[in-house]
């Protein structure tokens, strides 16, 4: 190459570079504010290590305060746990799956915009591609799902309850782990924060996920047992007895006792 074409070689790459700075600009202002490594070395000065703490320490208090909603969706449904505690055996399970999938596109997000390769003509494409992998991802640990719950002699009906949270949580937290670093850099807020933060809004609305699956699965368990019992007695036809025939494959058993079933009011 002839230095004039050097030149011209190296002002474009000045260019590139300079435009890469500009999209990333913001991204992971929590490790450059924070004073932790710098070119003279990684020990921070008082001042930068107090920036560090205030800007960690107050992001971590929210998320704090953020988790203990769970507390109230909890109390919310204590008939619920109480009458089925199949599903308090393996509610960590399930929030702990969200959160682990969340994170993983949350991750892919914020390497995305940190590189530039997340920008505005490749963001749909980056959704497109998580939402099948959401798909994909739930269905894979609804049946790992299934097996473990098998294995530990859980009754059908709570296994079938446990499964549906579980693709449901699983789809969702990738999704919002795709969509949190996008929404978060629009926001001018550090994307960096996308992967603690998808991580507790997963353990909030897996625990939610979860008793709102589970307490409609029953009570429509319940809706078709009192029909089918309606339906023998008048010995009339009910239309409701096609969806009941799964109710017909899995009898009711003590866990979801007359009792257990009323959970509904």
């Amino acid at each position: 190459f002839s230095l004039e074409e050097e030149n011209a070689r190296l002002a474009s790459r000045v260019v590139e570079l300079e435009e890469m700075l500009e999209r990333t600009q913001g991204l992971c202002e929590v490790l450059d504010d924070e004073g932790a490594c710098s070119p003279e070395g990684c020990d921070p000065s008082d001042h930068e290590f107090t920036q560090a703490l205030r800007a960690r320490g107050s992001w971590l208090l929210g998320l704090l305060a953020l988790q203990s909603c769970s507390s109230f969706v909890l109390a919310r449904y204590e008939d619920l746990l109480a009458s089925h505690p199949s599903i308090v055996f393996f509610l960590t399970m399930l929030v702990g799956a969200g959160g682990n999938a969340g994170n993983q596109a949350a991750v892919r997000g914020i390497r995305g915009l940190a590189t530039g390769d997340l920008n505005g003509q490749t963001i749909s494409g980056f959704l497109l591609f998580e939402t099948k992998m959401a798909a994909a991802l739930a269905a894979l640990l609804l049946v790992a799902g299934l097996l473990r719950t098998a294995a530990f002699g859980v009754n059908a009906v709570d296994t079938m309850a446990i499964s549906l949270s579980l693709f449901t949580i699983v789809s969702t937290s990738i999704i919002l782990g795709a969509i949190l670093p996008i929404l978060l850099h629009r926001l001018r807020v550090d994307a960096a924060h996308a992967a603690t933060s998808v991580q507790v809004l997963m353990d909030v609305l897996g625990v939610f996920i979860t008793c709102a699956i589970s307490t409609a699965f029953y009570s429509w368990l319940q809706t078709c047992h009192l029909t089918s019992r309606a339906a023998k007695a008048s010995a009339v036809s009910s239309p409701w007895r096609s969806s009941c025939r799964v109710h017909d494959a899995f009898p009711l058993t003590r866990s979801v006792r007359a009792q257990d079933l009323s959970i509904i009011n």
